[in-house]
């Protein structure tokens, strides 16, 4: 439980440290790189084996790896620009229930049927998003990057999805090392494009963010070996709101309206669902 916690700590932390990031370090994605490197160094330090085949199980996770390192960039940038229009809460509400996108492509893909509980996940988790549509103060560029988020952090985890269904477990640990190198590598020539200067302030909170990034997997993995997948997807989800929530209110002085706390209150039961 210990690991499921710490966790859920870190998926916040990732948001929280975005938010402050972004008010005091001008380069994005020179903190977006350090971010990367962070997590990538972390990633192969923890790794239990370095061996990597050349054959075609190393040939998936190098594909696949490369393809979710876009992704996470692209949900990354995407998360930012929320975080800055949105806020804290919505933002990372939203990314959570990204998880709607896998369960619909596990349906297309693999033909998996979802359970009675799962669609009714499903059907809440759309009442939440009609009810939060006309969000107070808001405008419609803003809702467009709301549901934009909830697209690009779905779509990240289906490439775990697939990995999943065609991966080699034994090479979890190259398949998130491949994904950080990529995130990186894309982070830098940005940072390039964009005519970005890498100072220590990008560099501090950079790291910052890198640290729970990895965190948040690491853990997760870790909780998922000793507890059943039933007990952790929902927790995970839903103390993250929670705790995500929380620091908005507390730290940063957000206050939804009511339309938003009705529709945040849907998506937890609807996360739930979901993972049942």
């Amino acid at each position: 439980m210990l690991d499921l916690l710490c966790a859920i700590a870190s998926s916040a932390a990732v948001s929280a440290m975005l938010r402050v990031g972004d008010a005091r370090a001008k380069g994005r994605y020179g903190r977006f790189a350090m971010n990367y490197l962070t997590a990538a160094v972390l990633a192969f330090l923890t790794m239990s084996s370095r061996a990597f085949p050349l054959d075609g199980a190393g040939a998936t996770a190098l594909g696949l790896g490369a393809v979710q390192g876009v992704l996470y960039l692209l949900t990354l940038v995407v998360l930012q620009s929320n975080i800055r229009a949105n806020g804290v809460i919505l933002s990372a509400t939203f990314a959570r229930l990204g998880l709607v996108v896998p369960m619909l492509f596990a349906i297309a893909a693999f033909g998996e049927l979802p359970s009675l509980a799962q669609w009714a996940g499903f059907l809440l988790s759309c009442a939440a998003i009609w009810i939060i549509r006309t969000q107070e103060g808001g405008t419609a560029s803003h809702r467009w990057g709301l549901l934009l988020l909830l697209v690009c952090n779905g779509l990240t985890d289906s490439l775990a999805k697939i990995f999943e269904e065609v991966g080699s477990r034994a090479l979890d640990g190259y398949f998130l090392l491949i994904t950080f190198l990529v995130a990186l590598a894309a982070s830098l020539v940005l940072m390039v494009v964009k005519g970005e200067r890498l100072g220590r302030r990008e560099i501090l909170y950079g790291c910052l963010v890198g640290i729970p990034n990895y965190g948040s997997v690491f853990f997760l993995l870790r909780a998922l070996t000793q507890l059943p997948a039933v007990l952790v997807y929902p927790t995970f989800s839903a103390g993250t709101i929670l705790a995500v929530s929380l620091v908005g209110v507390l730290a940063f002085r957000e206050r939804p309206g009511r339309r938003q706390w009705c529709g945040l209150a849907l998506i937890l039961v609807a996360l739930v669902l979901l993972n049942l």
